[in-house]
């Protein structure tokens, strides 16, 4: 979804309407802002469709939204800033990597640029492979739910698959409990062994004897680009829509 997007408060509720302009996939050619008249006129429309003792006020004035699903969306503030609201597309099961990827490529498509996100997609896999960044962008928090006993049992009975945080745990010797966080990275092995053999405290990354999974991890980037490249093929079509009250 692009063109201007309005937040419109009143006194029983909130109203999300978005009234969307044709955007090539040039950013020229965006609406560069949402007029006071038209505001006017929509405030006015909204009022008649209301039931009495509803007023509508103007809240906000954004320049494009992205709807991924039901309460899972971005807005592109006038100065150029995401917001993200829902789960879906801030999952704290991902790697700061791969939600930094995902808000700049959720930009570009807001802007109109979805064609650049291969490139944005090939600069992040550079950067990767040559361990330009701190391994705060690659570790992963994971906050333990069951206590190491009831994950010994779960783990024998079949009830559930190893997890990197609770192997650590166990093989750290320490009394952790349910609530207590465990950040890890995955370290480069030999030959291919499961996630959870492989991972590896992130207090224990030496910046100077570098060895994280420089493979795996453009693997869980492109396994992203790969979930949400059906929104980049249907951000490309050109738009025709506009608001009618």
């Amino acid at each position: 979804m692009d063109g201007n997007f309005l937040l419109l408060n009143t006194s029983r509720t909130t109203f999300k309407r978005a009234c969307r302009a044709s955007r090539s996939k040039s950013a020229e050619t965006a609406p560069k802002a949402f007029g006071a008249t038209a505001i006017d006129d929509l405030q006015k429309g909204l009022a008649k469709e209301l039931p009495p003792g509803i007023d509508v006020e103007f809240d906000e004035h954004f320049d494009a939204m992205f709807s991924y699903k039901a309460k899972n969306y971005a807005l592109l503030t006038m100065d150029g800033d995401v917001i993200i609201k829902g789960g879906a597309l801030k999952s704290r099961g991902l790697e700061k990597f791969q939600r930094v990827f995902l808000e700049e490529m959720i930009k570009l498509i807001m802007q109109g640029k979805s064609e650049a996100v291969g490139d944005l997609r090939n600069e992040f896999e550079r950067k990767i492979r040559n361990r330009e960044w701190k391994i705060d962008m690659l570790m992963k928090t994971d906050t333990l739910q069951d206590s190491l006993d009831k994950y010994r049992a779960k783990i024998a009975g079949s009830a559930r698959n190893r997890a990197a945080a609770y192997e650590l745990a166990l093989a750290s010797g320490r009394n952790y409990k349910p609530g207590d966080q465990i950040s890890y990275y995955i370290k480069a092995t030999p030959k291919k062994v499961p996630a959870y053999e492989a991972a590896k405290p992130a207090s224990e990354f030496d910046p100077e004897n570098r060895d994280e999974n420089v493979d795996y991890y453009v693997g869980k980037l492109d396994d992203l680009v790969k979930k949400f490249s059906g929104l980049t093929t249907v951000a490309s079509a050109p738009k025709q829509e506009s608001l009618a009250l």
